[in-house]
């Protein structure tokens, strides 16, 4: 019997995983049918355990967790008068960045909506045009990785300010991990806001836990509901606010690690080691470098931009533009250029002569970026200085691009300067298609000092989809190489995922804080504005009682309006 392809694997072992799950607690509500009836009549029979709400959403919850935290947060310390204060000033915080995430929500969404209704006028109007783009029959497949990156990383063309997050679309499968594990730390971060808040202001906690709807995980906590309607107006919505405060100070955080370096230092003073430029730490099986670049390789040099700030020159200087760490630009040279002409500054020599233009190499199209013709070795190139729209011509690619070494052009008459002989010319790869571009890849192979190099002809995005680099490589052996690149890539995701929750739970949207959060505050400004009336009308009657209706205003000052939300 064949195995399943492998784009099926993920699907067998979702099904498969559920499937036992559901057999698991079918064969346990079987095995234990009276426990089961005499736990449904007692009132706290849910407060901990697993239970399985659907068959693909699995809940797991105790109270113990939530009575430790209620004693966390109502110990001495934190009972102490400068510690209490600063607490309560913290969450108290919390509410007017709440209110502020609200605002900057709305207009996230207003504006999303704009992007939206112009791209559906967009589509409509190419659907009566009467020459649609040429681009209307591309295929999905082609240059996915290239569509796939600019929208992960926002490179080129203008960007949706909300797009969809979907493994394999516009998530990459081998970046599930750092979504599913940040998703589930977030998630945790923000129920933990709302558990300290209400335990903070005395409102008992019945049960916190965990959960999983399909593949997405999740978190929730579960409150005394008399206790939480019971309490201050100002209490329940420092509790409302306090899980997108938590998000917006865990965002916060995994900012200030990322922009401080304290990642690398910290894996720098123990096992890893800074490179000269980035250390490959993975190859995928299909990529054309698997097998000829040895991994834990050095890439120093992607065309004319370096990779560390040390080996600046005068092709690449630490301003321009691709960023200041090595990973930076590595991610910015690959991922934030369109044409070949973005990461060289100087063309390659040829004559004329050895122009070997079978009337294919430069008939490119968006299924055909790399030209049509059947002669792998041979790609288009046009002139690198001169007029504009000249014709192409068409060279052996890398003995043109290799055999220069040093001898770089900016003119034809550069390359006479050099040596190359007369009728030369100084061209450069052409490709009017971001997955059509020319590539070399300058590296150190592990333990020695030699440098080699490689053209690479195709998608730039694929290869920082196949190769993964670090900017740190193991002191030793047996030092995974992969950790450094883990870590900061996991902390990205909790920095993107921080502000995604914070912003989304913020919408006034049912069942979102938004809504508990709207509520509270209308709740708020009318009971102070009743108090405010009432205020002023005893006050009213009183000076009529004493004839004074008429004379000198009150000097006492109007009630304060933030007086319930203190």
């Amino acid at each position: 019997m064949d195995a399943a392809p492998p784009a099926l694997l993920p699907v067998v072992a979702f099904a498969g995983a559920w499937a036992a799950v559901n057999l698991a607690f079918a064969l346990a509500r079987r095995a234990r049918p009276a426990a089961a009836g005499a736990a449904a009549e007692t009132p706290d029979a849910e407060t901990q355990g697993a239970e399985l709400v659907s068959p693909l959403h699995l809940r797991i919850s105790t109270g113990a967790c939530g009575d430790a935290i209620a004693a966390a947060a109502q110990c001495r310390l934190a009972r102490a008068g400068p510690c209490a204060r600063a607490v309560d000033a913290f969450y108290g915080l919390g509410v007017y960045a709440s209110a502020g995430s609200m605002a900057v929500c709305v207009g996230v969404l207003a504006v999303a909506a704009a992007q939206i209704a112009a791209a559906l006028g967009g589509c409509v109007a190419q659907l009566f045009a009467t020459q649609p783009p040429a681009d209307v029959l591309r295929p999905m497949a082609d240059a996915h990785s290239a569509q796939l990156t600019r929208r992960l990383l926002g490179g080129g063309g203008r960007q949706q300010v909300l797009r969809p997050i979907i493994p394999g679309v516009t998530l990459p499968m081998s970046h599930v991990w750092y979504y599913l594990l940040s998703l589930a730390l977030c998630a945790v971060v923000h129920e933990l806001g709302h558990a300290v808040a209400a335990a903070r202001a005395g409102i008992g906690i019945r049960r916190v836990g965990v959960f999983i709807m399909g593949i997405y995980p999740g978190a929730f906590v579960e409150l005394a509901r008399a206790q939480l309607e019971s309490a201050p107006v100002a209490a329940q919505l420092r509790v409302a606010c306090a899980g997108i405060w938590h998000n917006a100070v865990a965002a916060l955080a995994a900012w200030a690690l990322l922009r401080s370096g304290a990642v690398g230092w910290a894996m720098r003073s123990t096992a890893w080691a800074a490179t000269d430029g980035v250390a490959v730490v993975d190859i995928a099986r299909t990529s054309p470098l698997h097998g000829r670049v040895p991994l834990l390789s050095t890439v120093y040099r992607i065309d004319d931009v370096a990779l560390q700030a040390a080996n600046q020159t005068a092709w690449a200087n630490a301003t321009d533009g691709f960023g200041a760490t090595p990973i930076e630009r590595w991610t910015s040279a690959l991922t934030a250029t369109r044409a070949n002409r973005d990461t060289v500054r100087a063309g390659y020599c040829a004559t004329a002569a050895e122009n070997a233009d079978d009337g294919l190499c430069c008939e490119m199209a968006p299924r055909f970026p790399l030209g049509e013709s059947p002669d792998p070795d041979i790609f288009c190139f046009e002139r690198f200085a001169g007029p504009a729209g000249g014709a192409p011509m068409c060279f052996d690619l890398r003995a043109t691009v290799e055999r220069t070494g040093a001898a770089r052009c900016l003119a034809d008459a550069d390359c006479a300067r050099h040596g190359a002989g007369p009728g030369q010319l100084c061209v450069v790869p052409s490709s009017p298609f971001p997955d059509g571009r020319v590539l070399r890849l300058h590296y150190c192979a592990p333990g020695t000092s030699h440098r080699e190099m490689l053209v690479y002809a195709g998608s730039p995005a694929a290869l920082w989809l196949e190769v993964q680099v670090s900017s740190l490589a193991p002191r030793w052996a047996w030092v995974p190489s992969r950790l450094p690149l883990w870590a900061e890539t996991l902390l990205r995701y909790v920095l993107s995922f921080s502000l995604a929750l914070c912003l989304l739970n913020a919408t006034p949207a049912w069942h979102l804080d938004g809504d508990l959060i709207l509520r509270h505050l209308i709740f708020a400004f009318e009971q102070q504005r009743r108090r405010g009336a009432e205020a002023a009308a005893a006050d009213a009657g009183a000076r009529s009682q004493k004839g004074e209706l008429g004379g000198a205003p009150d000097a006492r000052p109007p009630a304060a309006l933030g007086s319930t939300l203190a």
